[in-house]
């Protein structure tokens, strides 16, 4: 019985000796694997090509690199951090930003979120995103979204038959900026930071009054300003 677990113990301590090795060689050969980068230089592990990183792979340096790469360098689909955090996700040529991608830094100290077609490693022109988005429409007959001014609010108005809707019950108002406020019959948020989410969800019985609906309404404004929203149910 004792030979048995003797016998059970060499295999196992036999088995984890040769995956370690296996390990070790795997590293070894990610280390002779070299990026032509010299930033993100110093070390990587992923798959090689004639001693050079080729394929999907990751490499550190002073920045680092995690996607795609040709002969050493990052070539396709990628994602770059430099080491002041600053991040481009999108595609590589080369070793160069080349094509559509998105950075996401600092610029003139603001954060800046923006995507962009790049060429040969510099940004060629900006994609400028809509002014707003519509996400949800629910049980919405029809929508306005007007800009009316440079305060960073919003106004929502509800309207039914031509006039203000005072069926509204349940309303719940929800951004990810700002704070709440009434202006009149008016709800709305103020002090916003753009771009802002908003996620408006109330129940409210249709024109004839026969019926009552669950509405959702949920849309991002990107550019700063005093926005008009008016639902119509």
């Amino acid at each position: 019985m004792k030979q048995n677990i003797f016998s059970i113990l060499k295999s196992v301590t036999l088995l984890v000796v040769i995956t370690y090795s296996n390990q070790g060689a795997l590293y070894a050969q990610n280390q002779d694997c070299k990026v032509l980068l010299p930033e993100i230089s110093a070390a990587y592990t992923g798959k090689c090509k004639n001693g050079l990183a080729h394929g999907k792979g990751k490499a550190w340096g002073t920045d680092s690199y995690e996607g795609k790469f040709k002969n050493g360098l990052p070539h396709g689909f990628g994602i770059y951090t430099w080491a002041n955090g600053d991040k481009y996700e999108g595609n590589f040529y080369n070793g160069q930003m080349d094509g559509k991608g998105i950075f996401k830094g600092k610029i003139n100290g603001k954060d800046s979120v923006y995507t962009g077609f790049w060429q040969k490693g510099v940004l060629h022109h900006k994609i400028l995103p809509p002014k707003y988005q519509i996400i949800n429409a629910r049980n919405v007959q029809r929508y306005t979204i007007t800009k009316t001014g440079s305060e960073n609010r919003i106004l929502i108005a509800f309207t039914q038959n031509g006039t203000t809707n005072n069926l509204v019950t349940n309303l719940q108002i929800v951004c990810d900026t700002g704070s709440p406020f009434k202006l009149g019959e008016k709800s709305g948020f103020e002090n916003i930071l753009f771009p802002v989410n908003c996620k408006i969800t109330y129940q409210t019985p249709n024109a004839l009054r026969t019926v009552w609906y669950d509405v959702t309404f949920e849309f991002t404004i990107n550019e700063a300003g005093e926005w008009a929203i008016n639902l119509f149910n």
